[in-house]
């Protein structure tokens, strides 16, 4: 018998819950493994059902959503994935600019349908329609009526997205099951904006203490189409707080806080150990989206990374690590005796970063120079150290490498071009910006990251061969030391892929919050304006690619390559492929792994 099936016991619970759901409820997809499961070494916690709150975004709450939230679609490693089974999302309008949200034939795993209800709840909470202060803030450039705020502030807290951008109650079937959102304007995520997170009926039973079901979904849907300032203020604290579950065990927390609507359902959380928390999941028998699992059970153990690797292969079946010097040794024996491994990043790359306007690197002509002195393939294969064969290299910024539109960058863009590597060449332009030879320039990274110090030597000694004098400014603190210091004149480190014109805005507008080169210029500010705004994928795909360049032309940063994560599969696991990006990069292919049956 498979080791795994053999750790049943360990999963009494859960089991019985499985036996209970398939005596009850819709029989298991047929391609379900009867007994099987896998066990997960985790790094994060489940704290909340509600990723759509702000406080509930977290990167173990998305990992458990991955697996039980229906969606209409989500972005993977700047790629549109659109799930035909869950609904259909497109633009009915275009002025005003209008998105119908219609939904196919989900469930939440008690059996009530996932309908209008929940559609309108969750562009109450994404859209802030009802606080003042954002009815105020903006101001629709239509004729059509728009929604009058509450005298009561209503606040949800709620992560951002283009239904910000939407402040009119949409019109919606109840029968039919869809909404039409009226946005202000065209808003670049209208595929992915709506996120139905929680039910609609238990919002609207535990903020109106109701039994049934359906009078619930029409609570919360008078309180929105009335503008109920008290009744959306009791829906908005349920939002806000109501699917918390720290602080609870297994047997704490409500059964309704853990429905689910996508392929796998939270049986138990086991939070008795602090820093063990083990989720248990189990298959989801009102899913009828697809694909549909193999694996009737998954265990997420919480454990150090350490930990995960000595355990995989007995109490353990899939693992995802950080690669380390420490660790190369092990992974590598376990590759030679079948086990799976696989290679992915974190949706973050290793980029050196000049600061704008500072010291021997004040002009652009000065960047170009130093730019094009640095051997990019040797900085960033020492920093991997062991891994370098495994390294993924990257060539842009705001791009995923391995998509289309990471091609279409490099063509456009100009990167290879204007920074490809030659000391003779390097050493001359040098000396055209009127740098002498031996100009010092203080390079800040974190001293405590392995990559980042072996990475900063072989920047020194490539740098120097074209004249370049690197000094170490190397701390313990990068982001503090970069923000409050002005001695350092490039960073080496660690930036996210920008997600969206917002992080992009951040990352590298005039006034953004996350940046650290400090430039930027007012048409690179209109270019990530006119992207929010724009609808076409393709359209804001050759938007990106412009901002992309004009970051290019500045100079003013180097990417050397994606941070990498190492997945490991046992023998008797197939499929375990982990997706880029940092949402959910493991939990996300669940749905794909095969037991092998011995």
């Amino acid at each position: 018998m498979p080791r795994r099936w053999r750790r049943q016991a360990a999963l009494v619970v859960v089991g019985a819950l499985a036996l209970v759901l398939a005596a009850c409820g819709p029989s298991l997809p047929n391609s379900v493994v009867p007994g099987s499961a896998a066990t997960v070494g985790w790094s994060h916690t489940l704290t909340s059902t509600n990723t759509a709150s702000a406080a509930g975004a977290t990167a173990g709450n998305k990992d458990v959503a991955a697996l039980t939230r229906g969606r209409f679609a989500e972005k993977v490693g700047g790629v549109l994935e659109i799930d035909e089974s869950f609904g259909s999302v497109e633009v009915v309008d275009r002025e005003p600019f209008t998105v119908r949200y219609d939904l196919t034939d989900p469930h939440w795993s008690d059996g009530i349908p996932v309908d209008a209800a929940d559609l309108m709840l969750a562009w109450a909470a994404g859209s802030d329609a009802f606080a003042p202060a954002a009815a105020d803030a903006a101001k629709a450039p239509t004729a059509n009526e728009a929604v009058e705020a509450p005298e009561a502030a209503i606040s949800f807290d709620s992560a951002r997205s283009g239904l910000a951008q939407s402040n009119e109650i949409p019109r919606y079937d109840e029968f039919g099951r869809w909404i039409d959102v009226r946005f202000f304007q065209p808003v670049a995520d209208w595929r992915t904006a709506l996120d139905v997170a929680v039910p609609a009926h238990v919002v609207g039973a535990r903020a109106f203490d109701l039994s049934d079901p359906m009078e619930a979904k029409q609570a919360v849907l008078t309180a929105i189409e009335e503008r109920d300032g008290e009744a959306l203020a009791a829906i908005a604290q349920v939002w806000n707080t109501g699917f918390d579950l720290r602080g609870g065990d297994g047997n704490g927390i409500a059964p309704e806080l853990l429905l689910s609507s996508g392929p796998y359902q939270v049986a138990q959380v086991d939070q008795s150990r602090p820093g063990a928390q083990r989720v248990n999941l189990v298959v989801n028998p009102e899913y009828t989206g697809s694909p549909t699992p193999e694996y009737e059970r998954i265990e997420l153990v919480q454990s150090p990374a350490a930990e995960q690797l000595e355990n995989l292969g007995d109490t353990l079946d899939v693992v995802q690590v950080a690669p380390t010097d420490d660790n190369r040794e092990r992974i590598r024996d376990l590759e030679r005796r079948d086990y799976g491994v696989s290679y992915s990043h974190d949706g973050t790359l290793w980029v050196l970063l000049l600061a704008s306007g500072r010291g021997e690197l004040a002009s652009q002509e000065a960047r170009v120079a130093f730019l094009r002195a640095v051997p990019r393939q040797e900085v960033a294969a020492a920093g991997a150290g062991p891994w370098a064969t495994q390294l993924e290299e990257t060539n842009a910024l705001l791009f995923a490498p391995g998509t289309e539109a990471y091609d279409i960058a490099m063509e456009d863009a100009g990167f290879r071009e204007r920074f490809a590597r030659s000391v003779g060449e390097a050493s001359q332009a040098r000396e055209a910006a009127g740098v002498v030879r031996g100009a010092a320039v203080c390079v800040l990274y974190d001293t405590d990251v392995p990559f980042a110090r072996a990475a900063f030597d072989a920047l020194r000694k490539g740098v120097a061969e074209a004249g370049w004098d690197v000094r170490d400014c190397g701390d313990r603190d990068v982001r503090t030391t970069a923000e409050h210091s002005n001695a350092w004149h490039a960073v080496l480190t660690r930036v996210p892929l920008p997600v969206g014109p917002a992080g992009i805005a951040a990352q590298w507008g005039t006034e953004g919050r996350s940046s650290l080169s400090g430039g930027g210029n007012q048409a690179r500010d209109r270019l990530i304006e006119e992207l929010a705004r724009t609808d076409d994928q393709y359209v804001a795909r050759d938007l990106r690619v412009q901002i992309e360049a004009d970051i290019v032309k500045e100079a003013v940063a180097l990417p050397l390559a994606m941070n990498q994560l190492v997945t490991i599969a046992d023998r008797d696991v197939e499929g375990v492929q982990p997706r880029p990006g940092p949402v959910a990069s493991l939990t996300s292919g669940v749905v794909d792994w095969s037991p092998v049956q011995n």
